[in-house]
């Protein structure tokens, strides 16, 4: 009997169906790990999370590289570990969706209330929706859409999150290598105010001279506690996307920024690779795809209401039984599902129209972040090619002319004040080119290639 036969298929469809998100997780990992080369790991209680966290803890064990710090925070991180689970709801969705609905029971009692001879009979039924049947492979098809787009959404943030510890990392070295760079500023200034003192006791220069010098020093003194809070802060940006606490926050970083590759690798064709690599886009689609399936769904069953199908048994007081099939159909006369296929329409326009639109920022978004890597990259090569050395070259000719007494101390002091300050520059200048590299990576959607690393201008300021 029909009504039977929709119980089986539902149970079979019930045994059939798995929430487990573990192939979803495995495809997530799979996107991402094919663009960074790192694993991800789900946190979900089980005897691999004891060797996760040691791999943790051997990682923060010796100085953080950038790629340590990526992987630290791709096994670590506690805010992608709430984010996996938004693959379980879309996988539950897709269980649900296969799942058909559960059949009515019905029953009644024939109470006799008058005559004579009159017996109790009863009435049993059983129905089962016939349009959840119909629309069974629609639903799946629908929500095994929806699922690839939250695959493609989650991978997209676990990406970005590489990113945004890639930008963390290099801050967090430059705040560190301009503090040393301020200390060793201040240190000059130091020994500038005390031979002011020494020379302003000996009435050789004049009160406003002295107070110049202090005051210089003053301000040395505010940027290194301005560099000192900058360096708490950077620690601790780097320290969220790690998701580390406890003793674990004391890790360490190398003392300095790396150096930028030789030469950049090819800037072409930067956009069509972002159109093919950005997982956001392709999670706009997919759910552009998603809701094209439901808009489908919708105008093709839009004249079929609610539609089900059972079966009744009678047992009457007269000692007779009956089985009685019988089906329901609801029949479209007022509500021909005009507004719901409008509106599923609708959200299709829009999800197409957001998917150009974020094509289209794509595209901006690389040229932008291709000029400003060039632009950085510029500057890097200026002050390492030209004003570091050139500065390094005037506190050489200033302490040649104070050897001879051909100049004074202060004019020496300000040479070698220069000339740090010019590397500190430099720092800021290669900072901003890590993380216009980062930002470039970010707009792409992937890693760009990296060259070996060359020999940088070497300065007797260096800390």
């Amino acid at each position: 009997m029909l009504g039977n036969a929709a119980l089986a298929l539902g149970a079979l469809l019930s045994a059939c169906a798995s929430t487990s998100a573990a192939p979803a997780f495995r495809e997530t990992s799979r996107l991402v790990e094919a663009r960074t080369g790192f694993p991800i790991f789900w946190n979900q209680g089980g005897a691999a999370d004891v060797a996760v966290a040691r791999r943790v803890r051997d990682l923060l064990d010796r100085d953080l590289s950038v790629d340590a710090a990526i992987q630290i925070a791709l096994l670590n991180n506690k805010d992608l570990q709430a984010l996996y689970e938004e693959l379980s709801l879309a996988q539950a969705d897709l269980v649900q969706a296969g799942l058909l609905r559960n059949p009515t029971f019905s029953g009644g009692v024939t109470v006799p209330v008058a005559g004579q001879g009159v017996q109790t009979g009863f009435d049993l039924g059983v129905a089962q929706d016939f349009l959840g049947l119909l629309l069974l492979s629609a639903r799946n098809k629908v929500a095994g859409a929806e699922l690839d787009a939250t695959e493609l959404r989650v991978a997209d943030s676990v990406l970005r999150t590489t990113f945004d510890v890639q930008a963390a990392y290099y801050a967090l070295l430059a705040a560190g290598q301009v503090l040393a760079m301020r200390r060793t500023v201040l240190e000059t200034g130091d020994a500038a105010v005390a031979l002011a003192q020494t020379q302003h006791a000996a009435g050789n220069i004049s009160d406003l001279d002295l107070v110049n010098q202090q005051t210089t020093f003053e301000q040395l003194r505010t940027d290194v506690k301005r560099s000192e809070a900058d360096v708490v802060v950077a620690r601790e940006a780097l320290t969220r996307l790690l998701g580390l606490w406890g003793t674990d926050v004391a890790f360490h970083v190398p003392p300095k920024l790396p150096d930028p590759p030789p030469r950049e690798a090819s800037l072409e064709h930067l956009e069509a690779i972002a159109i093919g690599h950005r997982l956001d886009l392709a999670s706009a689609h997919a759910r552009s795809q998603a809701l094209s399936y439901a808009a489908a769904t919708a105008k093709n069953y839009r004249f079929v209401g609610s539609a089900s199908v059972g079966v009744n048994f009678e047992r009457s007081p007269e000692r007779y039984s009956a089985l009685t099939p019988n089906a329901s159909l609801e029949l479209p006369v007022f509500d021909q599902k005009q507004a719901t296929v409008a509106r599923a329409e609708a959200l299709v326009r829009q999800a197409e129209a957001r998917e150009a639109a974020l094509a289209v920022d794509i595209r901006s978004e690389v040229r932008a972040a291709r000029a400003r890597l060039v632009a950085t990259r510029d500057v890097v090569d200026r002050y390492a090619e030209v004003v570091v050395p050139l500065r390094e070259q005037v506190t050489s000719l200033s302490q040649q002319q104070y050897n001879a007494m051909l100049l004074g101390a202060y004019q020496l002091l300000a040479a070698k004040q220069n000339e740090v300050n010019a590397y500190r520059e430099f720092i800021e200048a290669l900072r901003d080119y890590w993380l216009a590299r980062a930002d470039l990576e970010r707009a792409i959607g992937a890693a760009t290639p990296k060259a070996s690393p060359p020999v940088t201008p070497s300065s007797g300021a260096k800390p």
